[in-house]
Order: C-alpha cells, then sequence, then structure tokens
C-alpha cells in the first residue's frame, strides 16, 4: 500500500493527526495553503492553532466525508447550546476555508429559521487590559473579581469600536455567549459583560443593540507582566440594518 503523507493539528494542546486525502477534502482550504504550499508547515508537517478542539473533532470527521450535521447534544460541548455549535462550526468552517461545510452549516440554519441577513450588523468593542482575566488552570473560567475591575478601566476613551458584517464576525473566531452561563455565577459573569459595554457605548439595548458574545484572549507575557484582549460584540436588532450607531 502507497504511504500516505499525514499532517499534526494542535489545537490548545490537543493534537490531531490528518492525512493528505483529508486536507484535500473541500479544497482549496486552510490546510492544502498550509501543508501543501510554501508556508514552513509544509516542512514540518505540523501546524498549532488556538481554535476548539471539541468543534475541531467535527472538522475531522467531515473531511472523512461523514455527514455531521445536524449536531446533537453529542456533538458538541456541554455548556454550549446547539444554535450557538451550530454558530461556532460555522465560524470555523470559515477559519478553514471549507466551503461546503460552511453551505450546509448556512442551510441547516435556514432550514430552522436562524438564517442571518446579509446586511445585518455587529458592532465590535476591544480594549487591551494589563493583567490576566481567566484562570490559570482553566483558560475558558472568568475570574469575577477581575472582570468587576475592568469597568474602571475600559472606558471610551481608551477602548475601541467598529461595526463589522456578518462575514467577519464569523471571521472574526469562536465566542463565548451569553446562553451558555445560566447558572448564578455565569450570570453575574453576563452581567459584568453588560457592564462594559454600557461604560463604553451607552445603554445600547435602549439603542437597539443586544449582547451576543465575547472572548478574553490572554496574549504573551511582557515585561510588565500579561496582558489580556478584551472583545466583546453587539448585534444590531433594528430593522434598518444599515444605520449607523448614534
Amino acid at each position: 500500500m502507497e504511504y500516505e503523507p499525514k499532517y499534526t493539528v494542535v489545537l490548545r494542546g490537543q493534537e490531531f493527526v490528518l492525512t493528505k486525502s483529508q486536507i484535500e477534502f473541500d479544497s482549496p482550504n486552510y490546510f492544502t495553503a498550509c501543508f501543501l504550499g510554501d508556508f514552513q508547515e509544509a516542512q514540518t508537517k505540523r501546524l498549532e492553532l488556538s481554535r476548539n478542539p471539541d468543534l475541531f473533532k467535527l472538522i475531522v470527521e467531515y473531511l472523512c466525508g461523514y455527514e455531521i450535521l445536524p449536531l446533537d447534544d453529542k456533538s458538541v460541548p456541554s455548556s454550549m447550546p446547539l444554535e450557538a455549535g451550530l454558530r461556532n462550526l460555522r465560524a470555523d468552517a470559515l477559519f478553514y476555508q471549507l466551503k461546503g461545510l460552511v453551505k450546509s452549516c448556512d442551510n441547516m440554519a435556514q432550514s430552522h429559521g436562524r438564517s442571518i441577513p446579509s446586511n445585518k450588523l455587529f458592532m465590535a468593542i476591544g480594549y487591551t487590559v494589563g493583567f490576566p482575566i481567566m484562570t490559570d488552570d482553566d483558560p475558558s473560567k472568568i475570574m469575577l473579581d477581575r472582570l468587576h475591575l475592568l469597568k474602571y478601566a475600559m472606558t471610551p476613551e481608551k477602548s475601541w469600536t467598529t461595526i463589522v458584517t456578518p462575514g467577519k464576525l464569523a471571521r472574526m473566531g469562536e465566542l463565548q455567549l451569553p446562553e451558555a452561563f445560566i447558572d448564578f455565577e455565569g450570570l453575574q459573569i453576563v452581567s459584568g459583560i453588560e457592564i462594559l459595554a454600557r461604560e463604553v457605548v451607552g445603554d445600547y439595548y435602549q439603542k437597539g443593540w443586544k449582547l451576543i458574545g465575547w472572548r478574553f484572549q490572554p496574549t504573551d507575557i511582557h515585561p510588565g507582566g500579561h496582558k489580556t484582549e478584551v472583545l466583546i460584540v453587539l448585534e444590531d436588532m433594528r430593522c434598518n440594518c444599515k444605520q449607523s450607531f448614534q
């Protein structure tokens, strides 16, 4: 039997092995560009990313030619609702440039009446803080005391905002979603995120916007200690989606 090259993809410390036939499935894509192009990964046959390893298990199945939709409770992490799982899977499909999977996700969302209009707008709110917000032992767990400190630092003058389309939003990567935080501590976290958004843009809910997710991304250690990139995303719920935030 002829030897088939293998490639290693590492996501948050978890290793996945893909064959050449897998990365060529639904190509050209991110994997063929990295492993079969002129990038360093073509020599090392190793790629390290910070994407979600649980969702990547679905990507691996898809690259084997298997049907992975519709999702069920066993397909996604227990803390991720099915609707959020479909949105996050689509975001990963866009990142990996898997056009067939993106189309399948869109068809599934449309069949459930959850397709996103192409003229829908989102607001990204960003800030970089000079201390960690996530715990060391669990990078997905937020420290409430640090979250409360943020409201004193995250002011309109020090933060930035920009309007993005659904396509750009999908390429921004995975977000933590409010609907996944349903216990007492989780509700406190959602409330804290809402406060941060209001500190920057005012009463966004009254202006027709809704909180849909956030991400805290630790950056490399610098001479002064840790830094964390804060991203909060609001969705425009108004009928006139082309109206600017005022």
